[in-house]
């Protein structure tokens, strides 16, 4: 699991150094289809999924490459706050959350929940709603904003 430890890239964004921290999640390499070992973390169950975890060892090379210069759509989750996905061309989907920690300056925490290759029967439930370039959502947020 050395592929989803914590780290740090800076982008310029707004014509300012901003330091991103990404962390990744339990859903990245898990599901709830029973297939797999069984986990938990912080109360919740899940199974090992090895198709995730095959695949979330391409979330660094994405993010490393392409992530800034991609789009995400924000979406509200069910159970509140902003959330935003984002999808490459190879079908993968990535839902994030990205919070500023207080008492900081240019700096954002940006929190992959999740990551899986999405099948065509399950395009329909992808969050739909006008996409933004990722750059422009950072800068907002490191305004304290909402997109």
């Amino acid at each position: 699991m050395a592929h989803l430890q914590p780290f740090e890239m800076v982008f310029d964004v707004a014509s300012q150094p901003l330091t991103v921290r990404f962390e990744f999640g339990f859903h990245c390499f898990s599901d709830d289809k029973g297939n797999g070992e069984a986990l938990v973390h912080k109360g919740e169950r899940r199974y090992f999924c090895s198709t995730r975890y095959f695949c979330s060892r391409q979330l660094r090379d994405y993010i490393d490459r392409r992530f800034i210069d991609g789009i995400a759509v924000p979406h509200n989750s069910r159970k509140g706050g902003q959330r935003y996905f984002c999808l490459d061309l190879h079908e993968y989907a990535i839902f994030f959350s990205i919070s500023k920690p207080a008492q900081t300056t240019n700096y954002l925490r940006l929190h992959v929940i999740s990551a899986y290759v999405v099948e065509n029967w399950g395009r329909h439930s992808l969050p739909r709603g006008k996409p933004y370039n990722v750059r422009y959502i950072l800068k907002l947020r490191n305004e304290g904003k909402s997109v």
